[in-house]
């Protein structure tokens, strides 16, 4: 019985090794270093169901908030799966809620404008002194959640130009995103 069971996993061992090595083999380019194959992080399409995200955690929260005036007020939600959540609020063209799809395309352009300086070691509100808050200015929020780590960032004004930037980056593609279908 026992020499049966070692059989049976020398065999599977030597199946799945076997396996593992044709699928090299399909990935090896002529002369080159094998390949992996690149799995797809996001879905690929989504539908009506997958937009109740009760059990889906958030990968980057986007909000621009209400000031006294007529500041645009909204948010966008990239959550792990791949869904794009938009809401707008107040003073947009586009009231109300609306998904759209990222791609992991999409995503490596946010990740490699945030590797562009370290999100988590700037301070959690701008300004940082906080009597130079001004409360009829909007707020931008990012909330950001990468390798377990999540940190939130409030800019009213007078963050680092990296944030700035970035900030001029997100809005853009979220914009993008949403304005291609």
């Amino acid at each position: 019985m026992i020499r049966s069971i070692q059989f049976l996993l020398i065999c599977l061992c030597f199946f799945s090794t076997s396996c593992s090595r044709r699928n090299m083999e399909k990935n090896k380019k002529a002369d080159g270093p094998i390949i992996p194959t690149a799995l797809s992080v996001f879905k690929q399409v989504f539908s009506p169901e997958d937009t109740l995200l009760s059990n889906t955690d958030t990968l980057l929260f986007y909000r621009r908030s209400a000031c006294f005036g007529f500041c645009p007020t909204f948010d966008f939600t990239i959550y792990q799966n791949g869904i794009v959540k938009y809401d707008g609020i107040q003073h947009v063209d586009n009231l109300g809620t609306a998904y759209r799809l990222a791609s992991d395309s999409w995503w490596n352009l946010v990740k490699a404008e945030l590797n562009k300086f370290d999100f988590y070691k700037l301070a959690s509100v701008y300004p940082i002194e906080k009597e130079l808050y001004i409360p009829d200015l909007p707020n931008t929020i990012i909330t950001l959640k990468e390798m377990g780590m999540r940190k939130s960032v409030i800019d009213n004004h007078h963050a680092p130009k990296e944030l700035k930037d970035f900030e001029i980056f997100i809005e853009a593609h979220f914009q993008e995103l949403f304005n291609h279908r």
